[in-house]
């Protein structure tokens, strides 16, 4: 009798660590099983087919990103999904619920954007599918590259507003932001990031280029609010002289007119000849000044022309990306 209850017991012990065996592998790769059937009854358009092969995804990076059901949005929907018109900074793109949602920019200077927005969101996904252990070596590899870049204003200015728009979610953002803006990583980090894209310096490559399009027109705009800022000042000041000098010169010219026309105002002709010379060399001294004014002044005009240009065109990029103001490449 002894014999079988021993056989029983092993066979109790056996189907116990089977049991945790089956846990252990659902827990580590069920998530993984769940993304290849998701992914594969998944039927992407033309338009998302081609930024996935554009930001060039792994295996791995496709099955995940497709799992997801992505869907390119225009603005009321895209609003609706992602409440970003509830935000007080563009959103381009958002994971919820499991699912990714990506704004329809179809502005051709903003190329690229559509595509990094793609990549930055699946990384959302991506780090959602992290199991515990994998979170924590990530997370410390992501915050020993944040120590290194986190001076940089354009990384400064995204955390301080991640910070207060969605608080206890920086790494998860900082995983995303690292992997599709930061050119230079440590190789560990790097090798993590390859589990979802074969060239992510391509990825980087179209942030910077769709950034620099805003980058670009910052430039401008500062250039030119300088010059319109000494400028105006200047030509206000010349102004105020310019008019002195005509209102003395204009009170001069009737004292000669009244001298001219009073019997003896002048002793001799020479006398006048020399007052009136000195009066028409001052009349032409200030009509040069005139017109030097008029043209500093048609160049400020212009000056400002271009910079309201400028201000115009930055609202047309900003409408371009859900309508609310963008800063440095917030996805």
């Amino acid at each position: 009798m002894p014999r079988p209850r021993k056989t029983r017991l092993l066979r109790g012990l056996v189907s116990v660590v089977l049991l945790a065996g089956i846990g252990v592998a659902t827990y580590l790769y069920g998530g993984v099983l769940m993304d290849v059937v998701r992914a594969a009854q998944f039927t992407p358009t033309t338009q998302l087919a081609a930024a996935n092969s554009r930001i060039a995804l792994t295996m791995r990076g496709q099955q995940i990103f497709y799992a997801t059901a992505p869907e390119i949005q225009d603005k009321t929907q895209f609003n609706a999904s992602c409440q970003s018109a509830e935000r007080t900074a563009a959103i381009l793109g958002c994971y919820y619920k499991d699912r990714i949602y990506l704004y329809n920019i179809q502005n051709e200077e903003l190329d690229g954007t559509l595509e990094v927005t793609a990549a930055h969101e699946m990384l959302h996904a991506a780090y959602h599918r992290l199991n515990y252990f994998e979170r924590r070596d990530v997370d410390a590899m992501v915050q020993a590259q944040y120590q290194k870049v986190k001076d940089q204003p354009e990384i400064s200015q995204l955390m301080n507003y991640y910070t207060e728009a969605e608080p206890g979610a920086e790494l998860d953002e900082l995983h995303s932001i690292i992997g599709t803006t930061i050119q230079d990583i440590s190789p560990e980090l790097e090798r993590y990031y390859d589990r979802y894209f074969t060239n992510r310096a391509s990825i980087v490559a179209l942030n910077a280029k769709y950034n620099a399009v805003f980058s670009e027109l910052s430039r401008q705009a500062d250039a030119l609010q300088k010059q319109i800022d000494t400028e105006g000042p200047a030509i206000k000041k010349e102004m105020a002289n310019y008019d002195v000098d005509l209102a003395q010169l204009n009170l001069d010219i009737q004292s000669f007119n009244a001298r001219a026309s009073t019997t003896g105002g002048f002793s001799s002709q020479s006398e006048f000849t020399v007052a009136r010379a000195a009066l028409l060399q001052r009349t032409n001294l200030l009509n040069s000044r005139q017109q030097a004014l008029n043209a500093r002044v048609a160049a400020y005009n212009a000056l400002v022309e271009r910079l309201n240009g400028i201000a115009v065109h930055v609202n047309t990029l900003n409408q371009s990306i859900n309508g609310v103001s963008a800063p440095s490449g917030v996805e």
